[in-house]
């Protein structure tokens, strides 16, 4: 009968052991989020208005100074109040949150993103970097990079004059060079 009670503690232990490792893993989960497009007025310091994050599991910015990038029409960095109807590419930066990790990759079923009406994602990725702490440890920062195309919501005369705006702006751009 001691043989029997040891011999179920012991695979009872075994048991337990195995399962530690997988304990101490940090869970994924589904990433829900929003891009909206009602963001007239705002600036890239606005992420709360920019990208709400329905799920836990992430946290807006990483290692950068801010967790959005803003640039207009052309390609260049705009840090001023985004205009109604005029189209922005939008860098969304998130990490995961205290516990959480992201996954290996992106897929519908682990990534989900809600658009406003003028929100088109052109492409949702995992990435890697490596910078320097204060203490001088170089550290890899894992992150999710979301890039979209964004207009403004406005009414039609706003949608209208953006959109001519954009096209000259696109135009004095170009450079055969």
């Amino acid at each position: 009968m001691l043989k029997k009670i040891i011999g179920v503690l012991l695979a009872v232990l075994v048991v337990c052991l195995c399962l530690l490792p997988a304990a101490a893993q940090n869970e994924t989960g589904v990433i829900t989020l929003k891009l909206n497009s009602n963001i007239a007025g705002c600036t890239e310091r606005d992420v709360e208005q920019l990208i709400q994050i329905k799920s836990g599991n992430v946290v807006y910015g990483g290692y950068r100074s801010s967790p959005v990038s803003v640039a207009d029409y052309a390609g260049t960095a705009d840090s001023g109040k985004l205009k109604a109807g005029r189209t922005y590419n939008i860098h969304y930066h998130l990490s995961a949150a205290e516990g959480y990790a992201l996954p290996e990759s992106v897929t519908a079923d682990n990534v989900k993103i809600e658009c406003g009406k003028g929100v088109k994602v052109i492409s949702v990725q995992i990435t890697s970097g490596k910078y320097r702490e204060e203490s001088g440890e170089l550290v890899t920062h894992y992150g999710l990079l979301i890039y979209a195309s964004v207009v403004v919501d406005g009414n039609i005369f706003q949608r209208v004059a953006g959109w001519f705006y954009d096209l000259i702006l696109k135009a004095r751009a170009w450079s055969l060079y």
